[in-house]
């Protein structure tokens, strides 16, 4: 049996509590928030700034790769007094410069090739932890937007509630005057009419607490469109929790970033085990040499000379004091530390998928139920009413009902955008949850009339 996304019903969005809510910006739909939230949320600022930083390191290890070419030049004037042969000292200024054009190949540097490898891992866990970064604003978008929408849900249910306490409150002082009903009514329907406008403050804080946060993601107020969802959402799979743990274990995005970071202590491995290898480089110099004189010298005799080299330079490693044995074992360390992550990760995602699963399933089985509550509520409040009229109903009978029939709505309403919500959270864990998904959503929400 696939479980299937029940409507949400009347979402009546209420805005406007509060002064910080006194500027708002035209009514915005689902993905207006979530094209608002990739622009304005810090969050995902800052996961897109780590990539674009991230993409730097493999141009930078490829170039230990390339040749370098360096200029390097000097002139020096020197100013002093000789005697030669005690002859008078006689001021004497010689001058040279020397500038030279140095060529390195690296040619066997294994260390080099490490990192290189390092930098391809630590681009792929970049762009991976960027992938889990999308899923993340996607599922936060989507329930701040629905928490609004519910808490405004439950404030609407709330005043429902308050108009037909208040109406059975008026009734009940009609009966007691007319000698038909006892001040217990009153009292009674008063008392609830006092809760429920207490029960009515608290949701209206909830509201605004929901459209802080929701604020704070999109960086300024938004008003949401009062919309329902008219129609079941698409079916998702759950015949087979296997099906959506193998998808996990391939495509969770956070299973991905800790494969990534273990290819990059693997290569950090080799790469500290390279420190002991020896290292072949291929050298190309030009140089040219200007000499005026020395001021030991009696006689000014310029010079100039100009040289051109190539040559191989080897380098073996023979003694570091035991720093390289300690950064070998330090990367080991890291090594199965990013395994155990890993593994972490796995087991992580297997938990997230069957908490969602579950989710998805019993949320569909708990509105199934509280749409029979609703229904059955809905004939408990009528039959006690005519009950009342015709003397074999009390009011608290009345009141009664009414507030089970009201909480069965809340209920009701917050089972069905949790159930929206898991099955998100659901395909977020398989790694397969997109801004389609959102978009399809959008389609079935309808503005209300």
């Amino acid at each position: 049996m696939s479980a299937k996304f029940y409507a949400v019903g009347t979402l009546a969005l209420v805005t406007g509590f509060g002064s910080g809510f006194s500027t708002v910006c035209s009514a915005q739909t689902l993905m207006d928030a979530y094209r608002k939230a990739q622009t304005q949320d810090m969050q995902y600022t800052v996961a897109r700034k780590t990539l674009e930083a991230s993409l730097e390191k493999l141009p930078q290890a490829r170039a230990a790769l390339l040749p370098t070419l360096n200029l390097t030049g000097n002139q020096n004037r020197q100013r002093g007094e000789a005697s030669f042969a005690d002859a008078p000292y006689i001021a004497r200024e010689p001058n040279n410069w020397s500038w030279t054009l140095q060529l390195t190949q690296p040619l066997l540097r294994f260390g080099n090739w490490a990192g290189y490898q390092q930098a391809d891992a630590q681009v792929r866990q970049a762009q991976e932890q960027w992938a889990l970064a999308e899923q993340d604003l996607i599922l936060r978008t989507a329930q701040g937007y629905f928490d609004v929408l519910l808490a405004a849900e439950g404030v609407r249910v709330l005043d429902a509630q308050l108009k037909a306490v208040e109406e059975q409150w008026v009734l009940a002082k009609r009966n007691f005057e007319v000698g038909t009903g006892t001040v217990t009514d009153v009292h009674e329907a008063h008392a609830r009419q006092a809760l429920s406008r207490a029960q009515r403050v608290a949701a209206v804080n909830e509201l605004a607490s929901k459209q802080a946060d929701l604020e704070r993601m999109l960086g300024e107020p938004m008003a949401l469109l009062p919309v329902r969802l008219a129609q079941t959402l698409p079916s998702i799979n759950t015949e087979r929790l296997s099906d959506w743990s193998q998808s996990a274990a391939a495509n969770n995005p956070q299973i991905k970033v800790q494969q990534a970071a273990l290819d990059v202590a693997q290569r950090e491995v080799s790469k500290s085990n390279g420190a002991h290898l020896p290292t072949l480089d291929l050298v190309l110099s030009r140089s040219a040499n200007y000499n005026s004189g020395t001021l030991s010298s009696p006689s000014d005799l310029e010079s100039r000379v100009n040289t051109q080299q190539v040559g191989l330079q080897l380098t073996v490693p023979l003694f570091a004091s035991g720093g390289t044995q300690s950064r070998v074992r330090e990367a080991l360390a890291l090594q199965d530390k990013a395994a155990a992550e890993l593994e972490a990760a796995r087991r992580n995602a297997e938990a997230q998928v069957r908490q969602a699963f579950a989710g998805v399933t019993n949320g569909q089985a708990q509105v199934e139920a509280l749409q029979v509550a609703v229904e059955a509520g809905t004939s408990a409040v009528e039959g006690n009413k005519i009950g009342y009229r015709i003397g074999t109903r009390i009011s608290p009978d009345v009141l009664n009902a009414e507030q089970q029939l009201f909480a069965s709505l809340r209920d009701l309403s917050k089972a069905r955008v949790e159930t929206i919500t898991q099955g998100l959270k659901l395909k977020a864990a398989a790694g397969t949850l997109q801004p389609t998904d959102l978009a399809a959503l959008e389609l079935l929400l309808e503005p209300l009339k």
